[in-house]
């Protein structure tokens, strides 16, 4: 109790001393930094293989077979899930929860060197794979900017204009631009042009990859100088395409816009794609910095928009979809209102209890350790979220528990008359040890959380700190700050008529608790029966109480998931997702639906649902006024939209911490034969099923029903005398279909793709595939000299005619 001797002899410097706690607890907090949740590593990554025109089979068998035996030789990997699509396969690598974040960024770059290596294995015209390890950012600013009456390029240019300016804001680390519709420029040839002159599309290949390659013309010297020469790029627009000249195969020059139709039009169909309320939309999100005091950036990004805003034309607007700095600033204001509501009843319970001038000194110290907590917190390294405030709301109830034993036992041997040179110290040098063995025991009941070597350790590690340290400076303030307090509020001695040990410990509940417990002890058997009893009850109680283990959040908003079946066209995807927004736009008690084609926009929250998309895929974003709308509202939606639309799979997803996984059971089967497999889970599913707890509706597998396609049989004789190769046959099929990709026009940071395609007179498309014409890349059936001559114009038609 030296210390406490110390502050009673120096009552300045003890009042200077709870003066500066105040003040660097108000400063800490300001400056701590503020988020929604604790700022955790997602400890996954992806590798995306792309294989133009394989199958999904063929993927599996010759890219995803391989790739997962390389990837499972990592260190430390939990799991490898591997999702083949046709022409696609993306890897999901895991790793171990036991990996630490400081850690992770090894793991990765061990990832991207297996990955390097295995891509020299991969089959011909695969693509180089691309490691997506950024997976870990969480966009918690999301604004839609829409434009009556503008394009899409337009829409982007602003976007990327309101991109520049928030990247200047302080805490603010990443902007994406999402739903953009990429621009194509189709040469649309007819095939009968094909059929007269078989190597036109060749020639304009070679014309456009020409004149749009970058050549090397070297350095000129002047003198002294050696000035750089640059021969200027042939094609800068469509127009220039038009006017692009090719050589016949009879010497003869013409334009590609005399034997081609040549436009700029948007890529077709649509696979990605945003809109809020019907209307096209660009996503603009935003991740911070994990220090950004999330409340301040988004006031500061509030103030720059606003401020840019003004400097685009009429017609552009902006609005959250999703906005965490308010999420933040709420979860803020309600700690708040919290320690105020703390304080209040702790003064308010001990007025009644042990008198005004207690309530006062041990609501102060409350108060006291609040504050002494923030700047111990902010050296710790931990930020005000979630956890650490929901910690520091468990916390306030044994805040007070040291304050209220010392001070009774201060008011007690007051009451018994000693001076203050003993009761001020007396119940301090009795219980100091005691206390601290049990706030030591409270603390470490949630120290297995803070040495926990997993994501879990990591999310909530802050509830450990914050307990520590707030019941430990409660401790130390209960010994100090409470005997300090007491010598200077309370009166020194008692009135005569209130000492004495008779009136110590005699009031009436004083009396009413020694008989109960006399009553008790006197009847023991039944008192044990009666104990026994009532616990059996309670166990019993526990069963009826309703399991939830991550309660779901009170947001305003919920997604809604469409899977369509997986042959559907991405244009008729869109279709029927806006049709479903404009059926819920006429729902009074919904505010806004915002569309997402394709995939998610963004993680634009920790517990936002993400699925890995597609062209069947769509999903909406409802807002509604409040929570207990959102309640009342995804009933009615779900049956609305699935009488409407039986065709897709509906899901509604509220924010939930339980994001890895997609539904409340999920069974997994393993094994080599994908027919066993199959067999395996329609038996789970119809178990499944027969269950009354569950919604026939919502069990699925994710294996996805077998597509539909068509197979072109390549007669390899035929072909030969033809000079066809499968390539050549390919090649024409795709053109034919959605257009063939024959050069990129790299229009400032934009790359437009040239799209050959081949149509009918009329420019519809060829319905029959059997009237498709096919050209060869190469015309192996000439010589290498005819071939020569023909390029360059040396040679007639009539001369290489068969």
């Amino acid at each position: 109790m030296k210390i406490t001797e110390f502050f009673m002899r120096r009552p300045v410097l003890f009042w200077s001393l709870m003066t500066a706690i105040l003040i660097a607890g108000v400063l800490s907090f300001v400056q701590m930094p503020k988020l929604e949740d604790p700022a955790v590593s997602a400890k996954q990554a992806m590798v995306v293989v792309m294989w133009p025109g394989a199958s999904a089979h063929e993927m599996e068998l010759k890219v995803a077979q391989m790739m997962e035996e390389e990837l499972r030789a990592l260190p430390n990997v939990k799991k490898v899930k591997t999702e083949c699509q046709n022409s696609s396969a993306m890897f999901t690598v895991e790793f171990q929860m036991t990996v630490l974040n400081k850690e992770l960024e090894q793991h990765f770059d061990l990832l991207r060197r297996k990955v390097n290596d295995a891509a020299s294995r991969l089959p011909q015209g695969c693509y180089s794979p691309i490691v997506v390890d950024d997976m870990m950012d969480v966009y918690g600013i999301f604004y839609a900017l829409t434009a009556d009456g503008y394009d899409y390029p337009e829409m982007y240019k602003y976007a990327k204009y309101l991109r520049r300016e928030l990247l200047d804001v302080k805490g603010v680390k990443r902007i994406n631009i999402i739903g953009n519709r990429d621009e194509v420029i189709n040469i649309i040839i007819s095939k009968e042009q094909i059929a007269r002159n078989g190597i036109i599309p060749t020639q304009i290949m070679s014309a456009l990859q020409d004149a749009g390659k970058i050549v090397n013309a070297g350095q000129y010297a002047n003198g002294e100088e050696r000035i750089a020469l640059y021969v200027d790029e042939a094609v800068g627009n469509e127009d220039d395409i038009r006017n692009l000249m090719i050589q016949t195969l009879d010497g003869k020059t013409m334009r590609i816009g005399d034997i081609a139709r040549v436009e700029r039009t948007y890529s077709e169909p649509q696979r990605k794609g945003f809109f809020v309320d019907g209307k096209p939309a660009l996503a603009i999100c935003l991740a911070m910095e994990s220090s950004a005091i999330v409340p301040d950036v988004g006031k500061a990004v509030d103030a720059r928009l606003s401020q840019s805003m003004k400097n685009l034309p009429a017609g552009l607007q902006i609005e959250k979809i999703f906005f965490q700095p308010d999420k933040v600033s709420e979860a803020i204001s309600s700690f708040m209102w919290n320690l105020v509501e703390s304080v209040l009843i702790v003064i308010l319970v001990l007025i009644f209890t042990m008198g005004f001038r207690s309530g006062l000194i041990i609501g102060f110290g409350l108060i006291l350790t609040v504050a002494v907590s923030f700047p111990i917190l902010l050296v710790c390294g931990t930020t005000l979220q979630r956890i650490s405030l929901g910690a520091f709301i468990v916390a306030m109830g044994m805040l007070v528990d040291n304050a209220v034993v010392i001070m009774d036992g201060i008011l007690i041997d007051k009451q018994r008359g000693f001076g203050p040179k003993t009761y001020l110290y007396r119940i301090g040098r009795n219980t100091a040890m005691p206390l601290l063995g049990a706030t030591i025991i409270a603390a470490s009941t949630f120290i297995c959380v803070y040495l926990s070597p997993d994501t879990a350790g990591e999310y909530a590690r802050d509830l450990f700190l914050v307990l520590c340290v707030s019941l430990l400076a409660s401790w130390v303030l209960a010994l100090v700050q409470v005997p300090v307090c007491a010598k200077s509020w309370l009166p020194k001695r008692n009135r005569k008529e209130e000492k004495g040990s008779g009136a110590v410990m005699n009031s009436l509940v004083h009396r009413l608790v020694r008989c109960a417990i006399a009553f008790l002890i006197g009847y023991k058997r039944t008192t044990i029966i009666v104990a026994f009893s009532v616990l059996i009850v309670c166990i019993f109680g526990m069963t009826r109480v309703k399991n939830l283990f991550f309660p779901d959040f009170d947001y305003k908003q919920f997604v809604v998931e469409c899977f369509f079946p997986s042959a559907s066209d991405a244009n008729v995807v869109r279709d029927r997702l806006m049709e479903m927004s404009d059926l819920l736009g006429k729902n009074p008690a919904i505010d806004r639906v915002a569309i997402s084609q394709g995939s998610a926009p963004a993680l634009y929250c920790l517990v936002r649902p993400m699925t890995s998309g597609g062209d069947c895929y769509g999903e909406l974003i409802v807002d509604c006024k409040d929570y207990n709308t959102v309640l009342q509202q995804i009933p009615t939606v779900r049956a609305q939209l699935r009488e409407q639309y039986p065709e897709a799979y509906i899901r509604i997803r509220k924010y939930n911490f339980s994001t890895s996984t997609s539904h409340t059971v999920e069974v997994e089967f393993a094994g080599p034969d994908p027919a066993v497999l199959r067999q395996l889970s329609a038996q789970a599913e119809a178990i499944m099923r027969r269950s009354p707890y569950v919604d026939d509706y919502s069990v699925q597998n994710n294996w996805k029903p077998a597509g539909k396609s068509f197979v072109a049989e390549y007669v390899q004789q035929d072909a030969l005398r033809s000079g066809i190769g499968r390539g050549d046959v390919a090649n024409a099929l795709l053109a034919a279909t959605d257009g063939m990709p024959v050069g990129i026009l790299n229009d400032q940071e934009r790359m437009v793709t040239f799209n050959l395609q081949v149509r009918n007179a009329d420019g519809s498309r060829i319905k029959n595939l059997l009237e498709v014409p096919v050209w060869s890349m190469m015309n192996a059936h000439l010589s290498n000299e005819e071939l020569q001559g023909a390029l360059v114009g040396g040679k007639i038609m009539s001369e290489l005619q068969d």
